[in-house]
């Protein structure tokens, strides 16, 4: 715009402006107004451009968010599958040792009725047994083992109020026996399975307190804090979750109180 100007006052100066140069110049001054436009578009296509970019780095943000909520969610969901597939292998283990322990049972059963002497004979009033003779038992001496297949018998079919009353009837009359504590246990796994976990709780603690180094104990601990998470009581179910974890570690127990802990957000060593 300058030299124009100072075209101008040249030529008004010269005194010789014609017709072609005043047409000359409203032409410049057109061009120069053209490119003053241009550049005016083309700051505004920048800043359009800058306001595009801002726009597509906050998707990508936004994007960048949303998959990090699904590879969270995706990890809680694995960690929750993990812990199903633990909890079943475990129910699998329990239908396995139960499967063993009725076999078991039925086989001293077996041997017990194998090693009864057939009753003898008796002789005319007031003679004795013969020489090598053995007096028959009592069939009381299989009640013990009956009285427990019974039972268990029961439990399996789902039975748990008279499982529950043989069980009772076993631990009462014979508390020194091998199978005293698992009798205890199943009382409580029946009223476990009945939802009556008060009764349950009652149970598994008095197998801990009387059977101390029994084989049930560490299921016993799991179960009591399980029947604990039922009734709500979530402080007096970690604990005894942890004692699982302290006084049996290794055991499978110890792994699903371990699990279990993990699902509740408690943190263990």
């Amino acid at each position: 715009m300058r030299w124009l100007m100072v075209s101008c006052l040249a030529v008004g100066a010269a005194g010789c402006v014609s017709s072609g140069d005043i047409t000359l110049l409203h032409r410049e001054i057109t061009d120069v107004s053209r490119q003053v436009e241009n550049l005016g578009k083309q700051s505004s296509g920048k800043q359009d451009l800058q306001a595009m970019s801002t726009k597509l780095s906050d998707q990508n943000t936004e994007v960048l968010k949303s998959n990090a909520d699904i590879q969270l969610e995706l990890r809680q969901l694995r960690d929750q599958i993990q812990a199903l597939q633990s909890n079943l292998d475990a129910t699998n283990q329990r239908f396995g040792s139960l499967s063993a322990e009725l076999a078991a049972t039925r086989d001293k059963l077996a041997a017990a009725a194998a090693s009864t002497p057939p009753p003898t004979q008796p002789g005319p009033p007031g003679t004795a047994p013969a020489a090598g003779q053995i007096p028959a038992q009592p069939a009381a001496a299989l009640q013990p083992a009956q009285l427990y297949n019974a039972a268990y018998e029961d439990y399996l079919r789902g039975n748990f109020d008279l499982a529950i009353q043989g069980f009772s009837e076993y631990a009462k009359r014979y508390p020194t026996t091998d199978l005293a504590d698992n009798a205890l246990y199943w009382i409580g796994e029946c009223y476990y399975s009945k939802k009556q976990f008060k009764e349950a709780i009652d149970a598994f603690t008095q197998l801990i307190n009387t059977y101390k180094t029994s084989d049930k104990a560490a299921a016993a601990l799991l179960k009591k804090g399980l029947a604990y998470l039922e009734l709500g009581d979530r402080s007096q179910a970690v604990i005894n979750l942890q004692y699982v974890l302290y006084e049996h570690p290794g055991t499978k127990e110890a792994e699903l109180a371990r699990s279990r802990l993990a699902a509740l957000g408690v943190k263990v060593k």
